[in-house]
């Protein structure tokens, strides 16, 4: 999320997007806005800042252009009609905000390009998300394409304010694809969010974060923390596995060291019974396993067993 990072400037807008690729990231995100249509201009200090921090389509088209030569997914939000109908051109995904979440017009317009969309869920409670999908369902909208993300908007988040089980929360709610919306400092919520079931992971991302007194600029990854984070969520993603519960290749390979066997304590004659005070239940696991010693305890021995041999059923 390079956002308004860049402040206006178009090189460092290019210069972040070289160092996010050198960090590793799969995407990067910017925003796209005509003040005038996004700020009432009553609020003179916010105005001047944003008309300063605006780029133009063009400079959007060759932003693009740059990224997809880094093999990055380009992605933008809208946040106003017409700058989503010149995003159309460049982007790969679009993106909603959570101030926007409920800007209906704004996301039918978006719905319309039938690209995949991703809306963070900031400012929406459950049944704010219930009304959302019905706008989106509505348009019959493949929701393979749509990817929501847990997300509070406060700047930076407190600790006990993240929140992270509503991923799990929103995935088994909706079955859909959730991913996270990173509005902490450091990088520890991202690398959580992804054991919760995070798809996609959303951060901050700046050249420096005391390049100005811009806000984002301090909750913002710089880039060698942007390496240290994509290196930890792929860690984290392998780790996190396949949701079920089965021996794995690895562990097939420990199974017979470490499972016990049923092993003669002391020599056993032909047609003795078996009892406890004659097995142990020692590894390595080479006959029957210890959870099978009812099926041979008083049993009458077929043969002799020699002291530390281990027992088989055929043998009882």
């Amino acid at each position: 999320e390079i956002g308004n990072n860049h402040e206006g400037s178009f090189k460092l807008a290019k210069k972040l997007i070289e160092k996010a690729a050198k960090a590793g990231v799969d995407a990067v995100k910017f925003q796209t806005f005509k003040t005038e249509k996004f700020v009432n201009d009553i609020d003179q200090l916010r105005y001047k800042r944003l008309k300063k921090f605006e780029l133009s389509k063009e400079d959007f088209y060759k932003l693009s252009k740059f990224a997809k030569s880094k093999k990055l997914i380009f992605i933008s939000t809208p946040l106003d009609i017409q700058s989503a109908i010149d995003l159309n051109k460049c982007v790969d995904y679009f993106k909603i905000s959570s101030g926007d979440n409920n800007y209906f017009q704004l996301i039918e317009k978006v719905l319309s390009f039938k690209k995949p969309i991703i809306i963070s869920t900031g400012l929406l409670d459950y049944l704010g998300i219930v009304d959302l999908l019905k706008v989106i369902k509505k348009r019959n909208f493949p929701m393979k394409k749509v990817f929501f993300l847990h997300c509070v908007s406060d700047y930076p988040v407190a600790d006990k304010e993240a929140n992270l089980i509503s991923i799990k929360y929103l995935r088994d709610k909706f079955k859909m694809n959730i991913g996270y919306s990173d509005h902490t400092l450091g990088i520890e919520a991202s690398i959580m969010a992804v054991a919760y079931g995070a798809k996609i992971i959303e951060k901050h991302f700046t050249i420096d974060k005391n390049y100005s007194n811009f806000r984002d600029h301090k909750l913002s990854a710089d880039p060698k923390e942007m390496l240290k984070l994509v290196e930890s969520v792929r860690r984290s993603s392998i780790m996190g596995g396949a949701y079920t519960k089965k021996i794995s290749k690895n562990e097939k390979k420990n199974l017979k060291s470490m499972r016990r066997s049923l092993y003669a304590k002391i020599q056993i004659n032909k047609g003795e019974r078996i009892t406890m005070d004659k097995i142990k239940l020692v590894r390595p696991f080479n006959s029957l396993s210890s959870n099978k010693i009812e099926d041979i305890l008083n049993k009458k021995a077929k043969s002799l067993i020699k002291k530390s041999q281990p027992i088989y059923i055929k043998s009882i």
